[in-house]
């Protein structure tokens, strides 16, 4: 009996293991980009299993499957999700394309994702490959000519405070309303800094959403456009490590050509000349000769102060580690980011430290958990002085004071500050230290039973915290006297100042998503409830007057002017939102969205808002009349309408009255004690801005995705702009004007983008692309006064216009002098060599009558990128040009005028108006304030338009068996430039700055090189 039994378990485990060998079979081949290129590390999992392997450093894989039928996933970040149904042993190669790229790809959007080719409203989308591409400390510059729709400007290039404006299809709004868009991270709003100070190796991609379809679902504060931020997430797999690091320097894109000693000495004695013909000259020739020829630097200097401050280099690194992976139960991704840049004076230094770990659980076959946390740390140490305070001497003080005797002491420039002492450590510090900690937390619930059918909650809980400490403390500066022993400055005292801040957000969400097809009709659906709120405080202290800087704290500083001042603040928003998506046969599609907003900023009736929004799209490749019609692969046509709203005013609960403090103005017995003075007049009224935009587009590719196109036309009408009627209530009105919603603006434009793309072999590819961007408004209604004349009006003219006076040359001789209008408020101080103006009203007179309408500004009409590269074997070239046009920047005091404030001259004062060169492009030389040359004119005013090489990279990655022995897959190395040129009309500054004083840390030209290695 024991012997049958014994055969019949043999049997049964024979058949069992002929079974087993003949469903197990093996699947392998190799995967690739759509350019040609093995990509290493991609993971090949059977799906529904943890089981899995990824593909070696020459894309290759092999893997066992257990039986016919089984689904192979095949994943890599970045890149798009593919699936093979496997039913025999096989060899199969896969081509992943990028997620940016793929029509089939899914596009983030407002609150979930739709499929590229069904989405109808207006996305643009940068991936991270073009976001690591760019060597910046703000992620915001890397925005710059990558995608339509984006104009920006980038103010400053200080380390930590470089971020640029962004403008998403330009500016809409006046009266101190922003235009700055919504920043959005997974899912929840955060910050402009928030975005801005991302590392950009844990992020997969950014959209940005500039319609009402797309944006209307963020209500009140989508009406500025919406920046989506994707961060990466683990994918089952074998655990991937990624290391990057980047080491660069940094110097000034652009510098004033100022003069020299020599040359700024003659035109002083000019200037004094022409000021009082019989003075006796400032300079006298011998002088001139010792400035000329270099004699005696101490006593006759020839200093160079942009040179001196700005004309070194400042070392930048950035270091990178991240890892990914997981099972078909708990994936993750976790980064680790630290970047370090210098400033151009060894005082500026600015630090921070990235941290973000993202983990998806699969809790049950019908729930999902996600948990993401992120911080950062920043830490800035600069100069006590302000940007301001240090770059007006830098720019004001003369050549011919000393900044340095040749003994190595800091000069007193006369009675000028010294930059040096201002940049110097000796002066002291100013040390910003904050903290940001950032979470969500997400549960997806599938609801059994129905299919498509989801439930989701989001808590998301912010905290930050920041501290400034700024101590000021003298710096000796010392006199050359005639025999040649040096005096010291007299000292001063030190002050100091400490400030505390912190803050903290609440976001709670709850969302119902359906998405399900029944035969050719695709529906999706997503109810929304939110509840956001912040609130913030902060303190503040200074006193002056140290005796000693051994103790560096408030308490040790007299009480004696001391200032203390405190403040919070705390706001709130209650939103519900749905949106409906529909599509027949993946060819017409509709979305129709509806959000409600309550905001406590505003009067009880007037908290509640409604923002709809209807878009439309028809995919004409896939009617079958298109179907013989091969040159043409994807064909869209789509249009969208909608309201949005933009709560980001600069009136706070203006709806009460409200009365200022004034202290120390009335007295009691004795004593002055604080008052009260009446504050603007409330306004019941008061609301949000109001949006209606109107979209409508192609988008198109031929000849196998190799040319494609995408252009689209847009209309924006800005209502209930909050401003005063300061343009049409005199001053004798006697009270502060309440702020209203009566302002009107209109703007309207086009994008156009056009790519390329060609694989000449399996080595050989390139690839070529632009976008342009055209926007352009006008103020409808501003409340203007009726009697203003038109020319000087302000309406039907783009917003942030610069007026002024027209000039029309400058008065040649004493008969053009006599024969031409002149301003009746500096008739005793013009003449022969100064600016003449146009008379436009023509009463023979210049005055205020006469101000007009001269440019539409500093923010550009016109935005353009090129872009480009070619691939060959491991080698990559890619390059892009940004540009701008239609843009005008106004000059004045040192950046324009010589001797302003007794300041320096710039060199194209050497092409000045003089009785033997009556037609020179510039007035005369004059040491005073010229009242009529220094008035806001046209002669001013310069054409800003740019082009610059904005980014380019070359770069090798090595793929071998040589990498394996060390357990990496691949190893890049590259170079990076920014910002290297720049072709431009503007002169002494840089086309991006945006202050016509040039009191600015100039934007930065960087050279990077860096690697990056995968295991």
């Amino acid at each position: 009996m024991k012997k049958i039994r014994l055969l019949i378990v043999l049997l049964i485990c024979s058949f069992a293991l002929q079974s087993a060998f003949a469903q197990n079979f093996t699947v392998s081949g190799v995967v690739k980009d759509r350019l040609g290129k093995e990509v290493p590390g991609v993971s090949v999992i059977i799906k529904g299993t943890t089981n899995g392997v990824s593909t070696t450093a020459d894309g290759k894989y092999s893997i066992t499957v257990p039986k016919a039928g089984t689904t192979l996933v095949f994943s890599f970040i970045g890149m798009t999700t593919q699936e093979f149904l496997i039913t025999k042993s096989e060899t199969i190669n896969v081509v992943l394309d990028e997620s940016a790229n793929s029509l089939n790809d899914v596009v983030i959007v407002g609150f979930g994702t739709q499929k590229r080719s069904n989405v109808t409203g207006s996305v643009s989308t940068v991936n991270n490959k073009q976001l690591v591409q760019t060597p910046v400390g703000d992620l915001s510059n890397a925005l710059a000519g990558r995608t339509p729709g984006v104009i920006t400007k980038q103010p400053s290039g200080e380390p930590g405070a470089d971020g640029t404006q962004i403008y998403i299809r330009g500016n809409s709004t006046f009266g101190g309303g922003s235009m700055e868009p919504l920043f959005v991270i997974d899912g929840v709003v955060r910050s402009g800094r928030d975005f801005g100070q991302m590392d950009p190796n844990e992020i997969e991609s950014v959209s940005i959403l500039k319609d009402a379809s797309s944006a209307a679902i963020f209500g009140v504060k989508g009406a500025n456009g919406v920046v989506l931020v994707t961060t990466k997430r683990g994918k089952a797999g074998q655990i991937t490590t990624n290391y990057s690091f980047n080491y660069g320097f940094s110097k000034v894109t652009r510098l004033p050509d100022a003069l020299g000693s020599y040359e700024y000495a003659v035109l002083y004695n000019e200037a004094k000349l022409n000021d009082n013909p019989n003075a006796t000259p400032e300079f006298s020739l011998e002088r001139l000769e010792a400035f000329k020829n270099g004699t005696d630097p101490d006593a006759n200097p020839n200093t160079d102060w942009m040179d001196l401050v700005l004309g070194g280099t400042a070392p930048r690194m950035q270091h990178n580690l991240s890892l990914a992976g997981g099972s078909e139960k708990i994936k993750y991704f976790t980064s680790f980011g630290y970047l370090n840049e210098d400033g151009l004076y060894s005082s500026l230094n600015y630090k921070r430290y990235n941290v973000r770990s993202n983990v998806d659980i699969q809790a049950t076959s019908t729930t999902k958990i996600s948990i993401d946390l992120s911080g950062r740390l920043e830490n800035k140490q600069s100069p006590p002085a302000s940007i301001d305070n240090i770059f007006e001497h830098t720019m004001r003080n003369p050549p011919v004071q000393p900044a340095r005797f040749s003994n190595g002491l800091l000069a007193a420039p006369g009675v000028y500050p010294n930059p040096l002492a201002l940049i110097s450590e000796e002066s002291g510090y100013n040390r910003n230290s904050a903290s940001y900690f950032m979470s969500n937390f997400q549960v997806v619930q599938q609801i059994p039973g129905v299919e498509g059918l989801s439930i989701k909650g989001v808590l998301a809980f912010d905290r930050n915290f920041n501290q400034n400490k700024i101590w000021n403390q003298w710096v000796p500066l010392y006199v050359r006297n005639n025999d040649g022993t040096y005096t010291v400055n007299s000292q001063s005292k030190s002050s100091l100042s400490k400030g505390y801040g912190e803050g903290q957000s609440t976001e709670l969400q709850g969302h119902i998503n359906y998405d399900r097809r029944f035969g050719k009709h695709g529906i999706s659906a997503l109810a929304l409830v939110l509840q956001k709120q912040n609130q913030g405080t902060g303190i503040y202290g200074a006193r002056n007057s140290y005796e000693s800087s051994a103790l560096q704290i408030l308490n040790f500083g007299p009480a004696l002017n001391e200032v203390l001042s405190d403040g919070e603040d705390k706001t709130a928003l209650r939103s519900a939102a749905v949106r409906v998506n529909y599509d027949y046969d993946g060819k017409y599609l509709f979305q129709a969205s509806l959000r409600r907003d309550e905001s406590e900023n505003f009067a009880p009736k007037e908290r509640t808002g409604y923002f709809p929004a209807f878009s439309a799209g028809w995919l004409i490749t896939r009617e079958n009349f298109m179907q013989n019609v091969k040159f043409i692969d994807f064909l869209k046509l789509k249009a969208s309408y909608g309201t949005l709203g933009s709560d980001r005013i600069p009136s706070r609960f203006g709806y009460y009255n409200r009365y200022n403090l004034v202290p120390n103005v009335y007295p009691f017995g004795g004593n002055f004690v604080t008052g009260l003075t009446p504050g603007a007049i409330a306004n019941e009224n008061l609301t949000w801005e109001t949006s209606v935009k109107m979209d409508a587009g192609i988008e198109a590719k031929f000849f196998k995705s190799q040319l494609s196109v995408d252009f689209t036309v847009f209309k924006e009408r800005r209502k209930d702009i909050l401003a005063t009627r300061s343009l049409s209530v005199p001053l004798s009105f006697g009270a502060a004007l309440p702020a209203e919603n009566f302002g009107i603006v209109d703007n309207k434009g086009f994008e156009l983008v056009l790519n390329h793309t060609k694989q000449l072999t399996n080595d050989l590819s390139y690839f070529i692309g632009g976008n342009f961007t055209y926007a352009k408004n006008k103020i409808v209604e501003a409340a203007e006064a009726s009697n203003i004349p038109e020319y000087r009006r302000i309406t039907g003219r783009p917003n942030g216009g610069i007026y002024g006076y027209k000039a029309v040359g400058i008065f040649k001789d004493a008969a053009d002098y006599a024969a031409s209008p002149k301003h009746t408020a500096y008739l005793s101080s013009t003449g022969p060599g100064d600016i003449k103006y146009q008379d436009i009203n023509g009463d023979g007179v210049i005055n205020d009558d006469d101000i007009t309408y001269l440019g539409n500004g500093s923010l550009p009409q016109i935005l353009y990128g090129i872009n480009g590269g070619v691939n060959f074997k491991g080698f990559e070239l890619n390059f892009l040009f940004q540009g701008a046009a239609q843009s005008q920047q106004l000059y004045t005091q040192n950046a324009a005028w010589a001797f302003h404030n007794g300041g320096r001259v710039n060199a194209e004062w050497l092409d000045r108006w003089t009785p033997a060169r009556p037609d020179a492009p510039l007035p005369r030389l004059t040491l005073n304030t010229n009242g009529n040359n220094y008035l806001v004119s046209s002669f001013w005013v310069q054409n800003s338009s740019y082009i610059r090489l904005k980014n380019v990279e070359f770069a090798y990655t090595l793929k071998n068996k040589l990498l394996s022995k060390i357990g990496a897959n691949s190893l890049r190395v590259y170079a990076q430039g920014q910002n290297l040129f720049t072709i431009t009309d503007l002169i002494n500054l840089d086309p991006e700055n945006t202050n016509g004083i040039g009191r600015y840390y100039p934007q930065q030209k960087t050279y990077t090189f860096g690697v990056n290695i995968q295991f």
